[in-house]
């Protein structure tokens, strides 16, 4: 039995070091969106905006050192296209999390919860494309 466990953990080690560094990120996230949106008293969709900076900044190192295991030093090329990948999961966020509160009336921190997992999802898929392109560069 232990063995197995062991298997499924190294056969899965990259998907589940993505999962544990994804919601470490969408902590950051979360509570920066929260100080800034209901501490600081900034717009919602602004409060996104810096709680997104704060998090790429922490996931750049975080999925670069511990989930996809880059083998080369952080360079200011891999880190605009990181940034450049993940600005597709912010426009999307953005705009559902303008569409669940404006729209439909959800609660900012409830929408911003809603959407977590598929931001997830999709910075697991954009990230891909940075560090696996680099791995062994």
């Amino acid at each position: 039995m232990t063995s197995k466990i062991i298997v499924l953990i190294t056969r899965y080690r990259e998907q589940i070091s993505y999962l544990i560094v994804g919601c470490i990120t969408t902590l950051v996230n979360y509570i920066a969106f929260a100080l800034l949106t209901h501490i600081a008293g900034f717009y919602y969709l602004l409060s996104n905006i810096a709680a997104w900076t704060a998090a790429v900044i922490f996931s750049y190192f975080a999925n670069g050192q511990w989930v996809y295991r880059s083998a080369s030093r952080r360079s200011l090329q891999e880190a605009v296209s990181f940034v450049l990948s993940r600005l597709f999961s912010l426009g999307l966020e953005t705009l559902l999390l303008f569409l669940l509160v404006s729209l439909l009336g959800i609660g900012e921190m409830a929408a911003k919860l809603l959407l977590a997992a598929l931001v997830v999802v999709v910075n697991y898929l954009t990230g891909l494309l940075v560090f696996k392109s680099r791995k062994g560069a």
